[in-house]
């Protein structure tokens, strides 16, 4: 094996030691539902999760939770450490956005999968801070 061959295998394995076992959807999935498990929401298990990206390239989960009362919506920022969530279903309330148009739009969505194509590593990063 020549020497630049070499070189290069020994700067590629510590980028595969560091590469993440999850994609980011799920590692983003499980930070979320330990913040809603923290914000006391029930057991914080996020049903159908969708992440996104804002505008500001901060990344957000978007999903349902279950409560006695029925689904919740629920909108959890991962950079800020924030839960929010709707009212139940059975309750009726109006479906006021509460931040699915920031994390969960079609252009969040689109910014995440272009992030997760150009650079997972820089995503997890994004995920983890």
């Amino acid at each position: 094996m020549s020497r630049p061959v070499r070189t290069l295998l020994l700067l590629l394995l510590p980028l595969t030691a560091c590469a993440p076992d999850l994609p980011p959807e799920q590692v983003a999935a499980r930070r979320a539902e330990a913040l809603a498990r923290s914000n006391g929401k029930g057991d914080g298990t996020i049903l159908a999760p969708i992440a996104g990206l804002d505008g500001e390239g901060k990344p957000g989960i978007c999903g349902l939770i279950e409560t006695p009362a029925g689904p919740v919506r629920i909108v959890v920022s991962l950079a800020e450490r924030s839960v929010r969530s709707g009212l139940p279903a059975a309750q009726g309330g109006h479906r006021m956005d509460i931040g699915e148009s920031r994390f969960c739009s079609d252009a969040a969505r689109a910014r995440w999968e272009q992030q997760q194509k150009i650079d997972t590593v820089g995503l997890m990063a994004r995920v983890d801070s």
